[in-house]
């Protein structure tokens, strides 16, 4: 079935859970303190340049005292340490929620209604494209930090060596994977690709056309083998076929190594991966630059990752917990301590904290250029009518290791169909109502 807009597959998704995720919500038994005794709320999060932000928060606001923990970034056990600490009664007051999770957390039950908290400031500041990702069934679930333009990173210096172009195309970047191997006799690659990253994908196929998500009336819809897909998954095989691309294990230390080594001299990223790149090969400063993704022959791109702000369903201290999540998302002191360490680059959600955004944030690791000017130019070209679905974190696990199982063929069709059985099945077993 093909999928409609996304706000009917929110609505899709409140109405088969009326009874639980999104019902109404216990009062907050706290108010926001004071100097002399103030509320302690706990913040959980994964994020760099949390932990440093929320010491900010701290310093400048007496009324409330934060206490961080770092979990473990969200599949890899974040959001299953959540749920179980809902289940036993000691969940944190505020997570932070990848925008791809969000539907699956509020389905389980995970997070608070916030619209009464943090409706009108998200309003406020989110542009509608973005709000729509955290606002489901008419309600208001997070408030959106930032978000996640896909975007090419690459070595000009490299680049200049082998005398290739910046590829504005798909067709272009093709060319220009066969001339890197030429000229480098074989000892380079343009890209190592990362086969087996879902959120990758994600955002080449949804720049592509896809909507792999949607709803039907009441009823949720699957469409992950679509003509838009299966055309994204056939070039890349035939690049890994072709031996023109590197295609290691995302996140492992071999794809490390291939850019360390400058056998790989670009990366598909987001806005947000300036900063991991940065602190990943320091010892090349100065030798990186952004350009837009390469497109289809119309200029558009996917948006990969982006994070929000929740409120953890049982937290009895709303209020305050509201508070720290508005001034982390709004405040440019937020942006400044959270970018101040060079390890984050997230663009915010809030167009006028970008600016705040470009003085907090070192360039000179790419040579002084404008990054965030760069990514924000991108937000405009984000294909419009992605929606994650509630089952998405499962559906990515086995979409994962079926792609993982591909990297060394460039077989990736079939992690898709199974992604579809997969999503079909969990969105029924959920007990959510799947399109015929």
């Amino acid at each position: 079935m093909k999928p409609s807009s996304p706000a009917l597959a929110a609505a899709a998704a409140c109405l088969a859970l009326l009874t639980t995720a999104c019902g109404g919500q216990d009062k907050s038994e706290a108010g926001t303190g004071s100097a002399e005794q103030p509320v302690e709320i706990t913040y959980w999060s994964w994020m760099p340049g949390t932990k440093e932000m929320t010491a900010e928060f701290n310093r400048t606001h007496k009324n409330i005292k934060v206490t961080f923990s770092e979990i473990p970034a969200g599949l890899n056990g974040g959001y299953d340490k959540l749920a179980k600490a809902v289940k036993a009664g000691n969940a944190p007051d505020v997570v932070n929620v990848e925008y791809q999770a969000l539907p699956d957390l509020v389905t389980q039950g995970l997070l608070r209604d916030s619209t009464a908290e943090l409706g009108k400031t998200v309003e406020g500041y989110a542009p509608e494209s973005v709000r729509g990702l955290v606002t489901l069934g008419g309600k208001t679930w997070a408030a959106p930090y930032d978000v996640g333009p896909q975007t090419l990173y690459y070595r000009k210096d490299l680049f200049e060596k082998y005398g290739v172009e910046v590829p504005k195309t798909w067709d272009e970047f093709a060319s220009a994977a066969k001339k890197v191997k030429s000229a480098s006799k074989g000892k380079a690659r343009i890209l190592d690709f990362w086969g087996d990253d879902v959120a990758t994908w994600a955002g080449l196929a949804q720049q592509a056309g896809a909507r792999w998500y949607g709803a039907s009336g009441d009823a949720w819809t699957v469409n992950m083998t679509d003509p838009a897909t299966r055309k994204v998954a056939d070039y890349w095989k035939d690049l890994v076929r072709d031996d023109l691309v590197l295609n290691h294990k995302a996140w492992s230390p071999e794809a490390t190594k291939s850019v360390t080594d400058s056998r790989a001299i670009a990366l598909i990223g987001a806005s947000w991966s300036a900063g991991g790149i940065k602190t990943t090969y320091p010892k090349q400063a100065g030798k990186w630059a952004e350009a837009p993704l390469p497109h289809w022959g119309t200029p558009a791109t996917g948006a990969v990752g982006g994070s929000s702000f929740a409120l953890s369903k049982d937290t009895k201290k709303a209020e305050a917990a509201a508070e720290f999540v508005t001034w982390a998302t709004t405040d440019k002191a937020a942006v400044e301590s959270r970018l101040a360490a060079g390890t984050s680059s997230g663009l915010p959600a809030a167009e006028e904290l970008r600016a705040t955004a470009k003085e907090s944030f070192d360039a000179s690791f790419f040579g002084g250029q404008d990054i965030y000017e760069l990514a924000g130019s991108q937000v405009g070209a984000i294909t419009e009518g992605w929606a994650w679905s509630p089952v998405h974190n499962s559906t990515s696990l086995t979409v994962q290791n079926e792609l993982g199982k591909a990297q060394k063929t460039g077989e990736f069709w079939p992690a898709f169909q199974a992604g579809q059985r997969a999503a079909e099945k969990s969105i029924t077993d959920r007990g959510l109502k799947l399109a015929e």
